[in-house]
């Protein structure tokens, strides 16, 4: 079984993402992710987090957003944003056991990043 990083160690694997030498396809839609996200949903045990985004954000069809999943306490939510702190939209989520805190991407034309690879 595949240990949960802490929040510390799973910032620390995320720091080593700048830029992506590999585009991934998201089976259920026309969303694609980098590296450092395929890391991300890998390392947290998340990528029920990229099913969200692929079905529920990217047929918005945003130029440009910032999607954040924040966990706290074993529950948590998704958020879009403008990249001004405004919201557009939100998903509560009732159980995560992703390490804790708040989780930015990047989601640039039908494709999610971490910050550090934009």
């Amino acid at each position: 079984m595949h240990k949960k990083p802490t929040p510390q160690e799973l910032r620390a694997v995320l720091a080593h993402y700048y830029g992506s030498e590999n585009i991934y396809s998201h089976s259920l839609s026309k969303l694609v992710y980098t590296d450092g996200a395929r890391a991300f949903a890998i390392n947290a045990g998340a990528y029920w987090f990229i099913d969200i985004v692929g079905t529920e954000i990217h047929p918005m069809n945003l130029e440009f957003a910032v999607v954040k999943l924040v966990s706290k306490d074993g529950a948590g939510s998704v958020v879009v944003e403008d990249g001004n702190g405004n919201t557009s939209w939100e998903k509560k989520i009732e159980f995560t056991d992703c390490p804790e805190g708040v989780w930015s991407f990047y989601l640039v034309d039908g494709t999610l990043l971490l910050p550090s690879e934009y």
